[in-house]
Order: structure tokens, then C-alpha cells, then sequence
């Protein structure tokens, strides 16, 4: 079961094209290790929720947003933390937290 050296390039010109061809290795080609186990736990993604703006609360959406330097997305979230405030639930965190401990 040994195996054979490569041939070498300055060879060609004397060797046949079998010689050639890659050398071929006796010993049976390995199948990679099946994992076992759990799969990793994949990460929940987020669905879209659209509603309707208005097109004049959303230029003050915008215009706010611009001169606070900060994302829409941002105010989005600080008016759902106030929502979620005023009706005695948690910060989102805590509403997330509860909900990976269920």
C-alpha cells in the first residue's frame, strides 16, 4: 500500500499520459463524522409587523429622527416601551426574558 511520488512536470516529455493521470491512493476514501446530538438552537427572526403611517406623522417621524440622529426604528421602539408601560407590563427586555424562560 505505498504510494507512489507525483510525477514531476520535467518528466512529461518521457512519461505516457497514463503516468499522468493523479496517483491513486489503495486506501478507501473516509465518509466525514456525522455530528450527534442536538442540532444548534436557532434563533427566533423576527416577522414583520406593518401598519399605516399617516404621510405627515411619518415626515415628523423622519424629521425627528434626523435631528436627534437617531433610526425611525428607534422611536418605533421607545413608543412601544411607553405602551407597554402604561398598561403594567415590563421594559421589552423583561417581556422577552419571561418569554425564554417559557
Amino acid at each position: 500500500m505505498s504510494r507512489r511520488p507525483a510525477p514531476s512536470i520535467f518528466d512529461a516529455e518521457t512519461m505516457a499520459v497514463e503516468d499522468l493521470k493523479p496517483a491513486l491512493v489503495d486506501e478507501p476514501a473516509q465518509e466525514p463524522a456525522r455530528k450527534v446530538g442536538r442540532p444548534p438552537k436557532t434563533t427566533v427572526k423576527a416577522k414583520p409587523t406593518p401598519f399605516y403611517i399617516h404621510p405627515a406623522v411619518k415626515e415628523v417621524l423622519r424629521d425627528i429622527a434626523y435631528h436627534e440622529r437617531i433610526k425611525e426604528h428607534d422611536l418605533f421602539v421607545e413608543g412601544l416601551e411607553h405602551v407597554l408601560k402604561k398598561r403594567s407590563y415590563g421594559s421589552i427586555a423583561e417581556v422577552i426574558a419571561n418569554a425564554e424562560k417559557s
